[in-house]
């Protein structure tokens, strides 16, 4: 006789009422309390091109619900027929100016209040999907619609603890066993003024660094509309150099266990008797490069493994990559310094290098 486990989701009664009274009164005062943002953005918005203030989306809510989710609009106008069932790639040209910074920020977010004071939306919870990337993207992942068992929040717990760039694959993982659980209303609570102080902290330090950049330095004609990527620069980070095998299979890693994921890269990329050729320092890196210093020049050198210290144990990522510039390091134990320009050699790695190189997660800001 097969034995049913019926594991429960969601909020037991009382907690649920709780639920919905903290949503709609929090939701309700925040709403109050961003009025002048909503003003002051709104202004920015239509000065910079005249296009409409909000976006207005479809998203799939509880039960797989169509609603309208409402945003800030941060990407040229008509941007979803130009993106299509894609997802944004920070490498298209189509977020506006303010907009990076209304989504660096996460103020883009702000109008999901009035979702979440309409019952659309609850403030934890997995984020919405539009419909296209669902069928295209996420309807065969394992697992993916246990979220439609409860509403979407305007914040992720994934996305909290994980980069934009996670795979979804990883991202469903994290949010189901979040799901799986009863929710304690204590906990959401805590999350809520966690990411409410993490996002304040992130606005406060992306709007200073907005003026300096674009306001301060214009004034005194060091300014212009050069674009440019974030540096992150680096304590305790190595790199690993080494040639790519000719049998290398690409994407290989991509779905493998992380524990032996040193020994599969050498295996995949390197063949069976390949071997990284040398090491030096890793002294920033940002989405598209990385500069690293070494002892000697590189001779076509194409794969490289990337390894920082996290918390007292080794995060390590494979990626391969041409080089950019070459120039003397001005560092007498490793004379020469290398610009590296990089892409992962899988999604995961893609990810390992945005959560522990890059700290994209909001809980690393």
């Amino acid at each position: 006789m097969a034995i049913k486990i019926r594991v429960s989701t969601g909020y037991m009664s009382f907690s649920n009422t709780l639920s919905v009274i903290f949503d709609v009164t929090l939701s309700s005062l925040l709403l109050l309390l961003a009025c002048p943002f909503f003003i002051v953005i709104s202004i920015i918005i239509k000065m910079t091109d005249g296009g409409p203030v909000f976006y207005r989306g479809e998203r799939l809510g509880k039960n797989k619900k169509i609603y309208i989710m409402y945003k800030f609009r941060s990407l040229v106008p008509d941007a979803e027929r130009i993106i299509g069932a894609e997802l944004l790639s920070s490498q298209r040209d189509i977020i506006t100016k303010v907009g990076k910074l209304l989504r660096e920020t996460r103020l883009d977010e702000l109008p999901q209040l009035y979702n979440i004071l309409r019952g659309d939306m609850t403030f934890i919870g997995p984020r919405p999907e539009r419909m296209a990337i669902y069928e295209k993207f996420c309807k065969n992942i394992k697992g993916y619609d246990r979220r439609f068992e409860v509403k979407p929040g305007l914040v992720g717990y994934s996305q909290l603890f994980t980069p934009h760039s996670t795979p979804k694959r990883m991202r469903t993982l994290i949010d189901n066993l979040y799901i799986a659980k009863r929710h304690n209303i204590l906990v959401d609570y805590v999350l809520v003024f966690y990411t409410a102080y993490l996002s304040l902290k992130h606005v406060v330090s992306k709007v200073l660094l907005f003026m300096w950049k674009d306001l301060v330095l214009r004034m005194v004609g060091r300014g212009g509309n050069k674009r440019y990527l974030v540096r992150v620069y680096l304590e305790d980070a190595r790199v690993y150099y080494g040639h790519k095998a000719e049998s290398a299979q690409e994407d290989t890693l991509e779905n493998k266990k992380y524990p032996n994921y040193d020994d599969l890269a050498k295996k995949v990329y390197f063949g069976s008797n390949g071997q990284l050729t040398g090491e030096g320092v890793l002294i920033n890196v940002n989405e598209d490069a990385f500069l690293m210093h070494i002892s000697k020049r590189l001779k076509g050198e194409d794969f490289f493994k990337l390894e920082i210290l996290n918390k007292n144990k080794k995060k390590i990522a494979f990626c391969e990559g041409t080089v950019y510039k070459e120039y003397p390091s001005g560092n007498k134990d490793y004379e020469y310094a290398y610009v590296i320009n990089y892409t992962p050699v899988s999604p995961l790695n893609s990810y390992m290098i945005h959560q522990y190189f890059l700290h994209k997660s909001v809980a690393e800001i």
